[in-house]
């Protein structure tokens, strides 16, 4: 099979650039119209919302895909990268936490992973809350919020992987 890449969703990208030209444009507006005193309050803005712009295009073309679905594990790529091996998982699910999209990994019995589930439900508070945790869920459950594919379509295509 083939290699799955999935991305953060171009919106959030998007947004950031149509705001970023918005002003860009009300910046060259403001420039044509201002008197000649008054130049500089336009030129900041073109200039500081045009390095926005350029960053935020740049950072769009050189984007790291957030998940990696192979034949025998998915990466998932945060701070500091892990990934989940479909030898040691019985099955994936879906749930929302706080507000985000949650694909929980159910362990078999017997793996290196497993715990029973009231421990992983104990644990998930301490597991997200704090900041120095560089990659919150590791290794029960991977967040999916602002993907470019539905938690459940990713859920789908985990659980095909298992089964092959």
């Amino acid at each position: 099979m083939e290699d799955i890449k999935v991305y953060k969703s171009f919106w959030k990208y998007d947004l950031g650039l149509a705001l970023s030209l918005t002003f860009i444009v009300w910046g060259v507006y403001m420039f044509q119209y201002k008197d000649d005193a008054y130049k500089a309050g336009p030129m900041i803005l073109i200039v500081m919302f045009g390095i926005f712009a350029f960053c935020t295009i740049i950072r769009y073309i050189w984007r790291r895909p957030k998940l990696e679905i192979t034949d025998e594990a998915v990466k998932v790529n945060s701070d500091e990268a892990w990934e989940v091996r479909f030898e040691d998982v019985e099955s994936f699910g879906t749930f929302k936490y706080n507000g985000h999209d949650v694909i929980e990994v159910n362990y078999k019995q017997g793996s290196e992973n497993w715990a029973p589930k009231e421990e992983i439900i104990d644990s998930r508070k301490s597991r997200v809350r704090y900041p120095e945790n560089l990659h919150p869920g590791k290794p029960y459950e991977i967040y999916v919020t602002g993907l470019s594919m539905k938690c459940e379509q990713l859920c789908d295509i985990l659980n095909e992987r298992i089964k092959k």
